[in-house]
């Protein structure tokens, strides 16, 4: 009876902890922007521009203020197979809203 107490417990308690991260999410003070959800951010971006099928990015990094920038590569679906397009794009925070903005984005071929 212990063991399976035991192995519930190593079970439950991780699932329990992420749960609980995923609840409160990252803490955001109003003069910090959190790098790690603006990479999160931008990679959705990317992902979400239509026939988008996969992509990589090299350069992620801080602009000014609540700027970051990401450039990389998408690889595109087209009638003619998929096209390998350079993307670049600028995501900021808005504190006011406490949500991450699309500045700009440009994939070129």
């Amino acid at each position: 009876m212990g063991v399976t107490f035991a192995k519930t417990a190593a079970f439950v308690v991780p699932l329990a902890g992420l749960t609980l991260l995923m609840g409160f999410g990252e803490q955001v003070d109003d003069d910090s922007c959190p790098g790690s959800l603006a990479l999160e951010k931008s990679q959705q971006i990317v992902e979400e521009r239509p026939g988008v099928v996969d992509m990589a990015w090299r350069d992620f990094r801080w602009v000014d203020d609540c700027r970051f920038s990401m450039g990389g590569y998408a690889d595109v679906a087209t009638d003619n197979g998929v096209n390998r397009t350079d993307f670049e794009l600028v995501v900021a925070f808005d504190p006011q809203t406490h949500r991450w903005q699309q500045i700009s984005l440009s994939m070129t071929q």
